[in-house]
């Protein structure tokens, strides 16, 4: 009989003590396969160009990473990137950025965004054809990541996206 009200207060000081390191830490988010998830993506884009990756499970990581974002790389859980081998024939690029902390997710996205407007500069020098599919591009956040999509169709790999975090 007295082991029943200890069983209770080790089960409520475990269920306590889970809270405040989730607190801690922004709230916790199941991270996804980052590779399963790029296939997915990638996949969805139909008509892409032959594609690169570079990805946080790369040995070469955080340099790949100061490539495509200034955000301080010690807030980043996982990411990846696919983007068009030929840059000078597509601009076709998909970055998605997993954070540590949910509030680090707009950061992520303005490094995002400030990206595309790098990325848009460039084309304007020398791949103007590319600019509609970078004026059409897509910057958003969802929880934990923060996403970029450059394609024709950014909404069928945004579709792609959902699915596949909301398993």
């Amino acid at each position: 009989m007295k082991k029943t009200p200890l069983l209770i207060f080790t089960l409520m000081l475990t269920v306590l003590l889970s809270s405040c390191s989730a607190a801690k830490s922004g709230g916790s988010f199941e991270s996804v396969s980052i590779y399963d998830l790029s296939k997915e993506m990638v996949q969805a884009g139909g008509n892409l160009a032959e594609m690169s990756y570079a990805s946080s499970q790369d040995s070469n990581a955080e340099s790949a990473f100061s490539r495509i974002s200034d955000m301080d790389y010690g807030k980043v859980d996982s990411f990846f990137v696919s983007y068009a081998t030929d840059g000078s024939a597509s601009a076709d690029e998909i970055v998605v950025i997993a954070v540590r902390n949910i509030e680090d997710a707009p950061e992520a996205e303005k490094s995002l965004k400030d990206h595309l407007d790098y990325r848009m500069s460039l084309y304007r020098t020398y791949g103007a054809k590319q600019l509609p599919k970078l004026e059409k591009a897509e910057v958003f956040t969802d929880g934990n990541y923060a996403v970029l999509i450059v394609a024709d169709n950014p909404g069928s790999i945004r579709s792609a996206f959902n699915s596949f975090i909301s398993r």
